[in-house]
């Protein structure tokens, strides 16, 4: 990749192809009353976008480089959330606690074999 110094006109382009695809998402959740997040939809849109071709990830990679890197903050209103609900939570801590450990250790799993996966398929074409 070349050395290129992003202006801010580059930089909005990301912004407005990240946000068109997160709308998208909302607009498709209004339309269709759904009830998956619209942010899902649109990222899942994103996803696809990005596997065809019809994004590129240069397209995107300083400010989805930056919305990464943030990341652990947009945890902070769930966390606070469940903090203020903690009533509800009353005398199911052993529940909540085994279904938080079960999803974890789930995501893990799934993570690495998503992972691996691609590896593999990532060395197979370069061999």
């Amino acid at each position: 990749m070349r050395n290129v110094q992003k202006t801010g006109l580059s930089l909005l382009g990301e912004v407005i192809i990240i946000m068109g695809f997160y709308f998208f998402g909302e607009g498709v959740v209004w339309l269709l009353d759904s009830a998956v997040a619209g942010s899902v939809i649109g990222m899942l849109a994103l996803l696809s976008a990005l596997h065809l071709g019809w994004v590129k990830v240069d397209h995107i990679r300083y400010v989805s480089s930056f919305l990464l890197s943030f990341m652990p903050y947009f945890f902070i209103p769930a966390g606070v959330s469940v903090m203020v609900s903690y009533k509800l939570l009353a005398g199911h801590y052993v529940e909540v606690f085994a279904l938080i450990m079960l999803s974890t250790i789930v995501v893990m799993v799934l993570t690495g074999y998503v992972v691996q996966f691609f590896v593999n398929r990532s060395e197979s074409k370069d061999a």
